[in-house]
């Protein structure tokens, strides 16, 4: 089997998720438009501190039980279920932040409504892409995964920059927030698979030779 295709078909996927996480990000840095640049940056950063450690351990066990299932539609469920969980929980506790740093500012309960719209209509992207992760044969436990800690420094180096950026540009600029919100999503889609390989950790040479414990139990 030539190796290239799937080598050109990994970079795509994560050239994909790293300009799905420019957009995410993007939005969280715009919330609600009267606040000032640091509450964008401090709830930003409270999203980035709270999701990373939740969200990566839970996909990597979820994702592990997928893959060995025999009732992989089941266990799809549960993946997807606990995702969605996860980012609405930390979405909805980004708002209460919100509105604990400024009670008097207008807090728009749709605003937060059209977010977790949004993690939903993913439903169907994370079927297709669950689906054909399993079809490719590797084991979850032998493929590089993601550093909690490598993101969360990542990208609070980016929060830290895009407050930067916005408060120097802001009394030149009437949409100073929208220009650092594109700014967010582009950076994040071009440099993002520049740094990937520091952001992962490789399997330790007997994980990748032991099964899991969800291998193991069958």
């Amino acid at each position: 089997m030539n190796p290239h295709p799937q080598r050109q078909s990994a970079a795509r996927g994560i050239r994909r998720g790293y300009a799905v996480a420019g957009v995410v990000l993007a939005l969280m840095w715009l919330g609600e438009g009267n606040e000032p640049a640091w509450a964008h940056a401090v709830r930003a950063g409270f999203l980035l501190l709270l999701i990373p450690p939740l969200l990566l351990r839970t996909n990597r066990r979820l994702t592990a039980v997928f893959h060995e299932s025999a009732h992989p539609g089941r266990a799809l469920a549960r993946l997807i279920t606990a995702r969605i969980l996860i980012v609405s929980a930390a979405l909805a506790a980004s708002a209460l932040l919100g509105h604990l740093m400024d009670p008097r500012a207008a807090h728009d309960a749709r605003t937060l409504g059209i977010r977790v719209l949004c993690v939903l209509l993913t439903i169907p992207l994370q079927i297709r892409a669950a689906h054909r992760a399993r079809a490719g044969g590797v084991h979850p436990a032998d493929r590089p995964t993601l550093s909690a800690p490598r993101v969360i420094c990542a990208k609070l180096c980016l929060i830290a920059a895009a407050l930067l950026a916005q408060m120097l540009i802001d009394p030149y600029v009437a949409n100073a927030q929208v220009l650092t919100a594109v700014a967010i999503a582009v950076s994040v889609t071009v440099l993002g698979p520049r740094i990937h390989s520091r952001l992962v950790m490789t399997p330790a040479p007997q994980a990748a030779g032991q099964p899991s414990a969800a291998r193991a139990t069958g």
